[in-house]
């Protein structure tokens, strides 16, 4: 009896590390990973690369993303692939950050391919109004300040730093703790239609101005009409300054 027990305590044990063992020797030789699992791996991947090439265009600083991959219903169908997947993609823009769409393709075994979406987030810290700046005014240091903020769903390209936005017009009502997008800003009225304006000409080492009446308003580099008030001629002139215009090579 007792030798019967010692020996049914021995096999017992066996048996107990037998099983112990068996998740072991599974996990020694792991399944390949499904297509799904391939195409979100490999397909982050090349997310990622694409967002860092377009954060050092864009010149981005001290940012952070999230990927939301989006695959179609019937992936989880497709055979794994023996080889790495191949994508392609047109270059990511600020415009598509929320829809970047890739080919992904299957060239091994049985060949397949897919489509794609990948759906990006991208916090960084962009310039805005902490008040209400009416369309016309003048924008101040004052009124700025710089906050992280997902710029994914945009439709416009954010400023970056305060020096960007400082001394611009807006173009229309900017509202508090919004990103100031480039398109919402212009360069701050210099000449008025109407107004007396210095002409400034150069012709060689010749320099020489003269007085003139603005046809048309104008901001700086703008090309305005202008007339000559001594000779009642009307040129085109480049607006250089607040009350001055240029004509000729400078």
């Amino acid at each position: 009896m007792i030798t019967c027990f010692a020996m049914r305590k021995t096999c017992f044990r066996l048996l107990a590390s037998v099983l112990l063992a068996a998740p072991l020797l599974a996990a020694a030789r792991p399944a390949l990973p499904g297509a799904r699992q391939q195409i979100n791996a490999q397909v982050i991947e090349e997310a990622e690369k694409a967002i860092a090439d377009l954060a050092q265009r864009a010149g981005w600083r001290d940012y952070r993303y999230t990927l939301n991959v989006l695959m179609p219903g019937n992936v989880a169908t497709l055979p794994a692939c023996s080889q790495p997947l191949r994508f392609s993609a047109a270059p990511l823009q600020l415009k598509t950050l929320a829809r970047q769409n890739y080919r992904v393709a299957c060239r091994s075994g049985t060949p397949w391919q897919s489509a794609v979406t990948v759906k990006a987030d991208i916090y960084l810290p962009v310039v805005m109004v902490s008040r209400e700046v009416v369309r016309g005014e003048v924008v101040t240091p004052d009124a700025l300040v710089m906050k992280r903020y997902n710029i994914g769903n945009l439709r416009g390209e954010p400023l970056l730093n305060r020096e960007e936005a400082t001394g611009l017009t807006a173009k229309r009502t900017l509202r508090p703790w919004k990103p100031i997008l480039r398109t919402q800003l212009e360069q701050p009225l210099m000449v008025k239609r109407g107004q007396s304006v210095t002409i400034a000409s150069q012709t060689g080492d010749i320099r020489a101005q003269t007085a003139g009446v603005a046809l048309k308003e104008g901001r700086l580099h703008e090309i305005i009409r202008v007339q000559n008030s001594s000779s009642g001629r009307i040129v085109n002139a480049s607006v250089s300054g607040p009350g001055q215009v240029s004509v000729g090579a400078q």
